[in-house]
């Protein structure tokens, strides 16, 4: 409104200083000097003339040189509602390591303009980095996003908290969108890619974080992103497991928690036949990342082999589903847990599913024609078979298939 105002009435100098006013209360300082300059320059005398020039005064010395704090908290006590000092004090503060000292002189300037939204945000900032205060890093993010809905700077670093939170599926969405409407901001993009991996999109995050890299990023996100590209690289490439041994235990030595060398690590087990690590890792990892899709469908998979875990294993594979809808592997999973949990119509659903990505293995056909076979298919369950027998089916589950082959030509005979 009062944008409008200095427009229509651009000569008119109460006018331009109470526009002026309002642009410094929001700390938008350049079209506040603006504002204030074309109110001075005007013939006519106004109410705030004093006020205009003192202000404008303030926000040129600023520009030329950056205040010394002691100079901004003289100012700050002979101006107390001036919140460009306090967020100068602010910022002086910062640069000294004083943060709490830093947070008390945001704090102050909110409390003047409870929408100031680069108060807001600084604060957030403050107290999810040096403060490591996550919960009021939250609230100043949330209180930002509030005033800034559309603002993609505040979405990614209400994400990034909300991520440290444990909030995931929000975080994703937050980063995604600031992802989007920030081009080529490194940091962004970096918290972006872990969250899309925590939450099992690999592939996703790949890609994000090789835009990351490529956004030219500081040393810390740059080291970070190489050693997370070539652990989760590791997905697509099992057979580099062993060779990458050394690497995967000098990460975990430096950080134990790192999920990509834990995923890593508890691959290398499951391809050594130690099943019972692998569960105990992929395990500790859901404890901490409950939707991490990726390790869901590794624990299924390997509670395939226990009958008494078999329901646990089908949860797991169908939360996992929900990230992973187009996952063949997944597919072939879910179909062997349905045929043990006797759903044999999903069990042909998902392996027929799984058979338009990638060839089934002997023992998928053998369970694929075996559900057939439930299900009264009896010339599907046959040809089925017959295709497992030729892919290398193994016992006992080749006697089985040989059985119930010989017992449908039978009954075709007759």
């Amino acid at each position: 409104m009062l944008r409008e105002s200095a427009g229509k009435l651009s000569d008119n100098p109460e006018a331009l200083f109470h526009f002026g006013m309002a642009s410094y209360m929001m700390a938008q300082t350049e079209m506040a000097q603006g504002a204030f300059r074309k109110a001075l320059s005007a013939d006519t005398d106004f109410s705030g003339k004093a006020e205009a020039r003192r202000r404008l005064t303030f926000l040129e010395n600023a520009a030329k040189q950056e205040p010394h704090a002691d100079q901004l908290e003289k100012e700050v006590r002979e101006q107390p509602d001036d919140v460009i000092a306090w967020m100068r004090l602010g910022r002086s503060y910062e640069a000294q390591g004083a943060f709490v000292k830093a947070a008390g002189a945001y704090e102050e300037a909110l409390k003047i303009n409870p929408e100031l939204l680069p108060a807001a945000v600084k604060l957030a900032q403050l107290n999810v980095g040096p403060l490591q205060n996550k919960n009021m890093a939250f609230a100043f993010a949330k209180r930002a996003r509030d005033l800034a809905p559309d603002d993609a700077q505040v979405a990614g670093i209400l994400g990034s908290i909300v991520y440290q939170l444990g909030n995931f599926s929000w975080s994703y969405s937050l980063l995604q969108e600031s992802s989007f409407r920030l081009h080529g901001d490194a940091g962004v993009l970096h918290d972006y890619a872990w969250c899309a991996y925590v939450l099992g999109k690999i592939s996703e995050a790949q890609t994000t974080m090789e835009r990351a890299v490529e956004a030219r990023p500081d040393p810390r996100i740059a080291a970070d992103a190489k050693s997370f590209l070539a652990l989760t690289a590791l997905e697509q490439n099992p057979e580099r497991l062993p060779q990458s041994e050394s690497e995967i235990q000098r990460i975990l030595v430096t950080d134990p928690a790192y999920v990509p060398a834990l995923i890593a690590k508890a691959n290398l087990q499951v391809q050594r036949g130690d099943a019972q690590s692998a569960i105990a890792i992929y395990g500790d990892v859901l404890r901490h990342y409950p939707d991490f899709a990726l390790a869901q469908k590794r624990l299924a998979s390997l509670y395939l082999e226990g009958p008494a875990r078999i329901d646990e294993a089908y949860a797991l594979a169908l939360k996992a589903r929900n990230t992973l809808p187009d996952d063949s592997e997944l597919a072939q999973i879910l179909g062997e847990l349905s045929y043990k949990r006797k759903d044999f119509a999903y069990a042909i659903q998902s392996f027929q599913e799984s058979a338009r990505k990638k060839p089934l293995t002997g023992k998928d056909l053998y369970y694929l024609g075996m559900s057939q076979l439930r299900m009264g298919q009896d010339t599907e369950s046959r040809k089925t078979l017959e295709k497992a027998l030729s892919a290398g089916l193994q016992e006992p589950m080749l006697h089985d298939a040989r059985a119930v082959i010989a017992d449908l030509q039978r009954r075709s005979q007759l």
